[in-house]
């Protein structure tokens, strides 16, 4: 038995090492630097994108992997990186043990540039001298079939433009009429729209455009016949209920196009079409634009119903060039495109010479004008009326922006008598014409007088004239020239009088001191004071809303709710308001404890709000939905506010 006892012992122990090697083995061949990719899907259709993400592990800091290898059959567009360094701290048995994962993932877009199998090659990088690869992956991209059920395009009304120019982008999709009705081929398929995928719904950085919501509201379709957009959701006016798919009509008429026969089709033809104002230069793609579903593709069968064609119909993708201002530029041009208006103003017009005087000019910016940070401080040297009869002391004056103008002053001394501000003539670049075009003043007309010599009344700090007036001067005695007995009094010092007075002044002031220092810690408690002011502040801003429904103004009171709610959570949380999200507020309600019911009441308010931005606000109950608000804020509100103050 005792022999047993060993064996098992021994046995135990021996596997215990195996154990503990295979760990250490497994540790070390984690630590070792290792690169891998992964891609959204492996097949698509030409015209389509890929997701494609590379991830660096067990490197701490590594440099971006070299992509180029790529770009032969791929258009290749970075789409961020992020770091997922993750580092844990253990303590068992006393002793503290410190475990760091390092893992960097780099995203990209590939646009394969043909059709067929394809092989994604592998990526190499150089980790602390060692060359890394990763593995290929195959990838198969089909052509889509020729068909003329439905033809896709993506167009601009301008290939090229400037800094400010609007231009618009159009998706423009030709269907084939029914083949027994003169009813919207989209009718049918009011159960399962068709699907439009476009990449002009999110804003390209360095354009503008209007919102989403005021964009496509005025589109939603009230007979869901029509199209969906990328992955844009509705609620049906429920607060409760969860978002479906939004539905868009944008349906322009008819239009008689060949089809593959040779045959004329009056096609039904539907465009969603955006306006897009560049602030920066670049080269800007739209596209592609991509159609899926199932289409009408037959006559009725016995049964009443159409024979349907699933297909998926591409346009590719098309490029606006917005171009930098043409060089050479005349010295006169401060960055103003398309259509400017200029005035110039000065104070004072009455002076001498040598006096400084303020010149102002604005620039007031037209409807399809640039944007005025675009427009910068002329250059007065290159006037020679200006430079000739003025010292210009402030040479580049910073802008100021106050509406639809930009104002710059300049300090100026005129040099010489009978001078004036004279016509200016500025520079403006005209993106339609592409010329440059002139911006000119009216004269400003100044009052300039000689320097002539100052007497010495005119000098500032000059001494009053004395002549009618002198110094009494007392030869006898200080009470000389005093002649009556009543305005001499006893000088002596009372001391008595003297100390309570001195001494009610201290404590005076101590008592001052005490509560100065108590006000100032109240107010500059920040924190507190927007703490305990939150309740009032959401119920006041629901309060807003509730004026703004009166009004008929439904859409701008669901945002004030909204806005409720988000500011109660960052007043008490002392958080930024902007960028709070729906998650973030119910995180902070867990955090408080506060009830699952009303935590679920306060999400559903603000999803159902949030889905209102896409067309469906005018169907959620507004009073409803503000009795509801003021009756959650006052019940989350002291929870809230504890939480905060622990």
């Amino acid at each position: 038995m005792v022999l047993r006892g060993q064996v098992q012992r021994r046995l135990v122990t021996f596997a215990v090492m195996i154990v503990l090697l295979t760990l250490g083995t497994l540790a070390s061949a984690a630590d070792d630097p290792a690169i891998d990719v992964a891609v959204s899907t492996d097949e698509i259709f030409v015209g389509e994108s890929i997701d494609y993400q590379i991830q660096i592990k067990n490197v701490e800091n590594p440099s971006a992997p070299d992509v180029s290898v790529l770009k032969e059959q791929f258009d290749v567009v970075p789409n961020g990186d992020q770091s997922r360094n993750q580092s844990s701290t253990f303590i068992f048995n006393g002793r503290t043990t410190q475990e760091n994962e390092f893992s960097h993932i780099y995203l990209y877009r590939l646009t394969p540039k043909i059709t067929g199998a394809l092989t994604i090659p592998a990526i190499k990088a150089i980790i602390d001298g060692t060359e890394l690869t990763s593995r290929s992956i195959e990838l198969r991209v089909r052509d889509t079939e020729k068909q003329d059920l439905v033809l896709v395009e993506v167009k601009s009304d301008r290939a090229t433009v400037y800094p400010s120019q609007p231009f618009t982008v159009t998706a423009k999709m030709h269907v084939q009429p029914l083949p027994d009705s003169d009813l919207s081929p989209l009718e049918p398929l009011r159960r399962q729209p068709p699907h439009l995928q476009v990449n002009w719904v999110d804003i390209p950085p360095g354009l503008e455009a209007n919102e989403v919501s005021e964009w496509l509201q005025p589109l939603m379709s009230d007979s869901r016949a029509g199209f969906t957009i990328n992955e844009i959701n509705a609620s049906d006016g429920s607060i409760f209920s969860r978002s479906k798919k939004a539905v868009f009509d944008f349906a322009k008429g008819r239009e008689t196009k060949n089809g593959l026969n040779g045959e004329p089709i009056e096609y039904f033809v539907f465009e969603l079409s955006r306006r897009f104002t560049p602030r920066k230069t670049g080269s800007y793609s739209f596209g592609p634009a991509i159609v899926k579903g199932t289409f009408v593709a037959g006559s009725q069968s016995r049964g009443g119903e159409y024979s349907g064609r699933r297909l998926i119909a591409i346009a590719p993708a098309i490029t606006v060039e917005v171009r930098e201002v043409p060089t050479p530029r005349p010295t006169t041009y401060s960055g103003s495109i398309g259509e400017y208006r200029l005035e110039a103003s000065a104070s004072p017009r009455k002076l001498r010479v040598g006096d400084p005087l303020t010149l102002t000019l604005e620039f007031a910016r037209g409807d399809d004008a640039g944007s005025l940070e675009l427009v910068s401080a002329p250059d007065l040297d290159a006037i020679t009326a200006i430079a000739d009869g003025f010292e210009i002391i402030d040479k580049a004056p910073t802008g100021r922006v106050e509406g639809n103008v930009k104002k710059f002053a300049y300090a100026l001394r005129p040099k010489r008598a009978g001078v004036s501000i004279p016509p200016l003539v500025l520079t403006a670049f005209d993106p339609t014409s592409e010329k440059f075009t002139e911006l000119t003043t009216d004269a400003v007309a100044l009052d300039v007088a000689g320097v002539s010599q100052l007497t010495s009344d005119e000098l500032v700090g000059a001494m009053p004239s004395t002549t009618t007036g002198g110094i009494q001067k007392s030869t006898a005695g200080i009470f000389q020239n005093i002649t009556d007995p009543a305005e001499l009094r006893d000088e002596r010092v009372n001391l008595k009088q003297w100390v309570a007075t001195v001494a009610g002044f201290w404590c005076l002031a101590g008592c001052m001191a005490v509560g100065i220092t108590i006000h100032r810690r109240k107010s500059t408690d920040m924190v507190g004071q927007r703490r305990s002011k939150a309740r009032r502040t959401a119920l006041f801003v629901v309060a807003e809303a509730n004026q703004l429904s009166t009004q008929g103004q439904s859409k701008e009171a669901l945002r004030k709710i909204r806005a409720a709610f988000i500011g109660l959570v960052a007043d008490t949380k002392n958080r930024v308001a902007e960028g709070l999200t729906t998650i973030d507020v119910e995180a902070a309600l867990a955090d408080a404890s506060v009830p699952e019911a009303d935590r679920s009441a306060i999400r559903s308010l603000l999803e159902a709000i949030e889905n209102a931005e896409y067309g469906a606000g005018g169907a959620i109950e507004v009073a409803s939905a503000i009795k509801s608000a003021n009756s959650l804020i006052e019940r989350v509100s002291p929870l809230l506010e504890r939480s905060s103050s622990r």
